[in-house]
């Protein structure tokens, strides 16, 4: 029988690249409950994603790591969100679902010099099918990833007053890069 959770890092460095940073969960001085890793694509991007997170009592239909991908000169920025979203899952001790919308209440930026507000939970939109969910030695899946879209207080206000399909459109529509968190709104 093989350990749970045993192929995550080699998932991880399959569709993202290789993990070259670790920061423990007690980084901060208190044990946050989860690490994070930085993986590094050799197409000058990076994905910061939680490890750990699986491990915590919250209410899912299947364990969640978190990621967000951004160009690599702006891992700070990715540093900085992922953190936040993951602090709001351990304090609703519930999980992401697909297509959420997470806002901050303040109409500001979250991330300093960024128009960044907040993020949808969705499925990675620049990863090989796969990516999204671990199996386990039998195939079934045993790990949800979901990543963090970064959107700006706009766009996040117009997928709550339209829809997230609504949105998604407006992105592909604008051409949206989803891994630039300087980028400007697309609505």
């Amino acid at each position: 029988m093989t350990e749970r959770f045993a192929d995550f890092l080699p998932h991880l460095e399959r569709y993202l690249g290789e993990a070259r940073e670790f920061e423990e969960p007690t980084a901060l001085g208190r044990n946050r409950g989860y690490g994070l890793l930085f993986c590094y694509a050799p197409n000058s991007l990076v994905s910061v994603v939680t490890n750990g997170l699986r491990f915590q009592r919250i209410t899912v239909v299947l364990p969640q790591e978190l990621v967000c991908t951004v160009h690599a000169e702006q891992r700070k920025e990715a540093h900085m969100l992922v953190p936040l979203t993951t602090e709001i899952v351990m304090g609703r001790r519930a999980g992401l679902g697909l297509d959420e919308v997470i806002m901050s209440a303040d109409p500001g930026p979250v991330v300093p010099g960024t128009e960044i507000a907040g993020v949808v939970a969705g499925t990675h939109p620049y990863t090989a099918d796969g990516f999204d969910a671990l199996p386990d030695s039998d195939g079934k899946s045993e790990l949800q990833l979901i990543t963090l879209l970064p959107a700006t207080h706009a766009e996040l206000t117009y997928a709550r007053n339209n829809s997230i399909d609504d949105l998604y459109t407006a992105w592909e529509n604008q051409a949206t890069d989803l891994l630039d968190m300087h980028r400007r709104s697309a609505v």
